[in-house]
């Protein structure tokens, strides 16, 4: 096991930062830990790297304590922080040879990674203060994995990164994962999760709320369904849907689980539009707060 939690607790005074955080993750998995802003993510991600110490309860990485074995730990960790922040003074490829000098690992996979992120060297060479947000998030990412660490812990890796370059990040994960690395990827985006993951962990007010291979978690995902009739009626019955509002022709739903039997009842209604938005974190929470006991 690359990640073991205990009964992992932080409290800050009254205000809990994670509590009773029960984790798993294997080697060779991407492991999703999904919760919006301030569910406790990063300090989990804090206690795991051992930045900060825990109220109570333990953490282990490759299966020593993290209080026991720290430098250790680190030698085999690639890290990237939720707010990157770099040297402005210095050039990309200053600071990465800067830094990489305090490793035992060298940075075997710098060039790969830059060229996958289309970071050209003339780039690296620009001083950071004059890089773009997303060419800062490429030189943190490449920082982070480099040296292909066997845990590499990032925290929100695609804040600044076009479309593009995010579907370029997610095959350098899948590339990790195929070499038997594993990946712990914090986010509050539910459809990056989807995308890469095995496995994900839902965070909420400093809780883990669930457990879930990704193929539960799409079972239990929940939609909203935005229904627009072509004149104003009552609120039409759809099979697993619940309304939430209603204005004239206008009717916004909650869909739990497999939509064909409401996307077959749409299909006898006066319809003008019909939308699907994209899930949102809060409606997937609800699903697991529901199924849980209070």
């Amino acid at each position: 096991m690359v990640i073991r939690t205990e009964n992992l607790t932080k409290l800050y005074g009254p205000v809990v930062g994670i509590e009773g955080l029960n984790l798993e993750v294997e080697e060779g998995e991407i492991f999703g830990f999904l919760g919006p802003n301030g569910a406790g993510k990063t300090t989990t991600i804090r206690l795991l790297l051992d930045l900060t110490r825990p109220t109570k309860g333990r953490a282990f990485l490759f299966g020593q304590n993290i209080l026991h074995n720290s430098l250790e730990a680190k030698e085999r960790l690639g890290y990237l922080p939720g707010e990157f922040r770099a040297f402005p003074s210095m050039t990309g490829i200053h600071m990465l040879d800067f830094l990489a000098s305090f490793r035992a690992k060298q940075p075997v996979l710098r060039e790969e990674l830059a060229e996958r992120l289309e970071f050209s060297p003339q780039v690296l060479r620009k001083r950071i203060k004059t890089l773009s947000h997303g060419n800062r998030q490429k030189l943190g990412i490449i920082l982070a994995l480099e040296h292909e660490p066997d845990l590499s812990i990032l925290d929100e890796p695609t804040l600044g990164l076009d479309p593009l370059m995010q579907e370029a990040f997610y095959d350098i994960l899948r590339l990790f994962r195929d070499r038997r690395k594993t990946i712990l990827l914090s986010s509050h985006v539910l459809s990056e999760v989807e995308k890469v993951c095995d496995r994900v962990g839902i965070i909420r007010n400093g809780r883990l709320v669930a457990l879930e291979s990704i193929e539960a978690l799409r079972a239990k995902q929940v939609r909203r369904l935005v229904v627009i009739l072509d004149m104003p009626s009552e609120p039409p019955l759809l099979p697993g849907a619940q309304l939430l509002t209603h204005r004239e022709k206008r009717f916004e739903y909650l869909v739990k689980g497999d939509v064909q039997a409401v996307v077959r009842a749409l299909a006898d209604l006066p319809l003008q539009d019909v939308v699907f938005p994209e899930p949102n974190l809060e409606d997937v929470f609800m699903v697991y707060y529901q199924d849980s006991p209070s």
